[in-house]
């Protein structure tokens, strides 16, 4: 597959998640919350290891150092926004792990602390997605040389075996499958522009 497709490919996915954090992350104050609790565990580990490790992982030592040879700034350019962003979204998933662990001790307001680390993470990562496949995963496209992606595919590869191993993918796609049943009844997110 064409390494910027499969970015983007998995961008769909995070949406998916992020879809549904956002409708989980209204039940944390219900009597279903132990579940909702329960869930969004799964889901600050598919943010830290799909999202983070293996998705980031690739924009970040591989892409962006491509695109950094041809020419693209990292210091005031899109590049250093990406990682910007990278770094304040793992701070709000830290957020949001910590949050559900001090719910779990029963410390008041932590459904609160979760669901503004889950309204920040979200907005955040929906705005990066769009400047990523608007903005940067375009200057990739036009930029890249046919080995140069080559190149990054094989590299996605190895840093998918490597980070999350075999399998894990298709493990969070049946995550995410399975937890749309429970809060998204069938309905793929609805994916706005933003601006």
């Amino acid at each position: 597959m064409n390494p910027i497709e499969e970015l983007k490919t998995e961008h769909r996915a995070i949406e998916s998640a992020l879809a549904i954090l956002e409708k989980l992350s209204k039940k944390i104050h219900t009597p279903d919350a132990t579940f909702a609790g329960a869930d969004a565990a799964l889901l600050i580990d598919f943010f830290r290891t799909f999202a983070d490790a293996c998705h980031h992982g690739k924009e970040e030592g591989f892409l962006f150092p491509e695109l950094e040879k041809l020419g693209v700034s990292r210091e005031g350019g899109p590049i250093g926004m990406m990682l910007s962003e990278h770094n304040l979204g793992r701070m709000h998933i830290q957020d949001m792990g910590n949050a559900i662990q001090e719910m779990t001790s029963g410390k008041k307001n932590a459904a609160n602390a979760f669901q503004s680390a889950a309204e920040a993470y979200i907005d955040l990562l929906r705005r990066h997605i769009f400047k990523e496949d608007n903005v940067l995963f375009e200057i990739a496209t036009n930029r890249l040389s046919r080995v140069r992606m080559e190149g990054l595919a094989k590299d996605f590869e190895r840093l998918e075996k490597e980070k999350i191993g075999r399998g894990r993918h298709e493990e969070y796609h049946a995550l995410l499958d399975s937890l749309k049943e429970k809060y998204l009844l069938h309905h793929e997110p609805e994916i706005s522009e933003v601006t």
